[in-house]
C-alpha cells in the first residue's frame, strides 16, 4: 500500500459511480499515453442494472464490469482504492458516504456541484476521522503526471501532451478550480520540468480538504 499523503501513482485503480462514458475513456486513453499495463478503472457503479461497459484501452476493446453497488464492486475488486463520484447533487452525499465505509477506499473523489453545506461539512469530518483523502464536491479531481488522472482532469490528449502530463515533472500545484489548473498545467510546462501532481480541491464552500493540508509532492 502507498503512503497515505500519496492520492494517485501507477498501480492506483478506480471505481466510477455513474456511467460516464466519456470520462471513462479519457482515464482509458490516459492510461495508454503514459503505458500502464492495466486500465484505471477497475469498475463502474449503475445502480439501473448491472453488466459489461465496452470501452477502447490501447488498441484493443475492454469490457469493464458493472455492478448495482458500490458494495458489490469493492468486494469484488479489492485493489481499487479510488472512487470517482459522478452522480449528482441530490444523491452524492449518500453515496459518497457509503463508498467512504470501505477500507479499500483511500481517495474520494466527489465531481457534484451545489451540495448542501451541512453535507459537504459532513463528508469532510467522516473522511479526515477515517484517515482518506477527499476531493470535492465541485471538482474535476486530479492528475498524478505520468501514473493516474481523475475522469475528465487535465482535459483532452492533446492537453496533456500539450503540458507534458504524460511525464513526472517536479512541480506540485493545488487549486480549487478545474479550470484555472488547466491553464497553470500550460503555464508550468513552459517554465519548469512540469507537474508532478495536479490537484483541484472543489469549488464549493467547503471542500473535502484544504491546500494547507494537500502537502503536495
Amino acid at each position: 500500500m502507498r503512503p497515505s499523503y500519496v492520492l494517485f501513482d501507477k498501480q492506483s485503480k478506480a471505481i466510477v459511480f455513474n456511467n460516464q462514458a466519456r470520462a471513462i475513456q479519457r482515464m482509458l486513453d490516459y492510461d495508454y499515453v503514459v503505458q500502464r499495463t492495466e486500465p484505471s478503472v477497475a469498475a463502474i457503479v449503475n445502480p439501473s442494472g448491472k453488466g459489461f461497459h465496452p470501452a477502447m484501452f490501447g488498441h484493443g476493446e475492454i469490457l469493464i464490469p458493472v455492478y448495482t453497488t458500490t458494495r458489490e464492486a469493492v468486494q469484488n475488486h479489492p485493489e481499487a482504492d479510488v472512487f470517482i463520484n459522478f452522480a449528482s447533487q441530490r444523491s452524492a452525499w449518500q453515496t459518497t458516504k457509503t463508498a467512504m465505509q470501505h477500507p479499500s477506499i483511500q481517495t474520494l473523489v466527489v465531481i457534484a456541484e451545489g451540495m448542501p453545506e451541512r453535507q459537504a461539512r459532513d463528508l469532510s469530518l467522516e473522511a479526515k476521522e477515517k484517515n482518506k483523502w477527499l476531493l470535492g464536491p465541485a471538482t474535476v479531481g486530479g492528475v498524478a503526471a505520468g501514473a493516474f488522472k481523475t475522469g475528465n482532469s487535465a482535459g483532452t490528449i492533446d492537453n496533456i501532451v500539450h503540458c507534458k502530463l504524460y511525464r513526472p515533472g517536479h512541480v506540485g500545484f493545488v487549486s480549487k478550480s478545474g479550470g484555472l489548473s488547466n491553464e497553470m498545467y500550460n503555464v508550468i510546462s513552459r517554465h519548469s520540468s512540469g507537474i508532478r501532481e495536479g490537484i483541484a480541491l472543489g469549488g464549493d464552500r467547503f471542500p473535502g480538504n484544504t491546500a494547507t493540508e494537500r502537502p503536495s509532492v
